[in-house]
């Protein structure tokens, strides 16, 4: 598990997930299971598709830098209910997983649903 302080910078066009032989990496999908358990679906709604809280799979994709989601995620945003996640220990591990499940979910690499259930894409 990656660490708050290891967080990796991706490079603008280097992917942050990969999918092998039609299975996505194991980082995006502990990425979904953190989401999932940390109740981010509470707010942002299943796969992050948008709820009271925004759209995630296009923000990361569109709107968010890596170090804008970090920031965002350990000390809230103000205005908003988004609370911050510095003190969830398990969370703040694992935000290189969670931002790589919300940037497939972004490229429409993986659907909405449980994961073990459905197909990759569309």
């Amino acid at each position: 598990m990656v660490g708050l302080m290891s967080f990796t910078a991706h490079a603008e066009n280097e992917k942050t997930y990969q999918v092998i032989d039609g299975k996505i990496s194991a980082n995006a999908m502990y990425g979904w299971k953190i989401y999932n358990g940390s109740g981010c679906g509470a707010c942002h709604g299943k796969g992050g598709a948008g709820a009271v809280g925004s759209n995630l799979e296009n923000s990361v994709t569109t709107k968010l830098s890596e170090a804008d989601f970090v920031n965002i995620l350990t000390n809230g945003k103000s205005g908003t209910l988004m609370r911050p996640f510095k003190n969830d220990k398990h969370l703040m591990a694992n935000l290189d997983n969670l931002y790589a499940y919300l940037v497939a979910r972004g490229d429409d690499v993986l659907g909405p649903g449980n994961l073990i259930k459905l197909p990759l894409g569309k």
